[in-house]
């Protein structure tokens, strides 16, 4: 789903994800959920000065003129940090009570999911490799992937991520015109019904 040309002046609902590959995997579950051209997905770079883009982003004007704004963003290694942290910043820039994985009441109503979910360590590569490998179909392929990143650490070759790692592999082979995770999606090498996206499913449902 392109979103390249859209401006996030033009849409009353507003996504906030960290990255560029967040995006596009995003872009196509909110496809999946029936909510495909009406949200506007505003990228933050990353996590080195998160405080402060958000502080940006989130003016009286943003909150005055959209319906509902929603933040994804990884857990990474301290997911009960980020969560609080998170909670404490948007519940302060908004005045509402925002919770992880909830919407609020208010107007805008504003949402919270932090991937993998609950207080799991990890990033949304982390939920969709669990999902994939959920499937015994996938159980051959699986091994031959984690082998390989197995032989590749023996060679001093690691992942910064471990779950970007494999995810990457996979796709390498599996989506080798665009090996991310976004067109990876695109190319339905992921079960977006799986159960494992049911809460993420239901929570962007909320647009």
């Amino acid at each position: 789903m392109a979103t390249k040309d859209w401006k996030i002046e033009d849409f009353d609902r507003v996504l906030v994800v960290e990255g560029h590959g967040d995006r596009f995997f995003y872009a196509e579950v909110l496809e999946a959920v029936g909510k495909h051209g009406q949200v506007f997905i505003h990228v933050l770079g990353g996590k080195d000065n998160l405080k402060q883009e958000v502080e940006v982003l989130i003016t009286p004007t943003l909150l005055e003129r959209k319906v509902a704004i929603a933040f994804i963003l990884d857990a990474d290694e301290t997911p009960k940090q980020t969560r609080e942290s998170l909670q404490d910043l948007l519940s302060g820039l908004t005045d509402q009570g925002v919770v992880d994985g909830k919407w609020t009441q208010g107007s805008p109503k504003i949402g919270l999911m932090i991937v993998p979910g609950s207080d799991a360590k990890g990033e949304i590569e982390t939920l969709v490799w669990q999902s994939w490998i959920s499937d015994p179909a996938n159980a051959g392929q699986k091994k031959c992937i984690e082998d390989f990143v197995s032989c590749m650490h023996v060679s001093n070759a690691v992942a910064q991520s471990p779950d970007k790692g494999l995810i990457g592999a996979l796709l390498a082979l599996r989506n080798d015109e665009d090996p991310r995770l976004g067109p990876g999606a695109r190319a339905n090498v992921f079960d977006l019904n799986s159960p494992h996206f049911q809460s993420l499913r239901q929570f962007l449902a909320g647009f």
